[in-house]
């Protein structure tokens, strides 16, 4: 595959794994009986997800199909940094994420990265 068919599939691939991300926020929001997540549109290749006392800041790159995320206390900065890493999403829609063992579906790559702003 040439350079630029794989930075537009891996444009794509951002696209739907971000809409994946967006819509488990938004499910996990309506059973809450309190509080609300907050997360952004992914555009530009980054996505910040807010809960009550996290912050999950996604970024990714689709020349490579490279990302890293970081997860942050209360506000992004070096002090509060809790835990971060990095994934790669192949070009089979499968998700290899640094803390995990083995690749995953687009969709449980999309709810791991989810639980780690609701996990307490």
């Amino acid at each position: 595959m040439s350079d630029d068919a794989a930075s537009r599939l891996y444009a794509e691939l951002w696209i739907s794994f971000a809409a994946l991300i967006r819509s488990y926020v938004a499910a996990h929001d309506i059973g809450r009986p309190t509080g609300r997540a907050l997360v952004d549109a992914g555009e530009d290749g980054h996505l910040s997800l807010r809960s009550e006392g996290k912050i999950l800041s996604i970024d990714f790159n689709s020349k490579t199909g490279e990302g890293s995320w970081t997860l942050y206390e209360d506000d992004p900065a070096a002090e509060r940094l809790l835990e971060k890493g990095d994934f790669t999403l192949g070009e089979d829609s499968q998700v290899k994420l640094s803390d995990r063992h083995g690749k995953l579906e687009l969709e449980v790559a999309a709810e791991a990265f989810t639980a780690k702003v609701f996990e307490e």
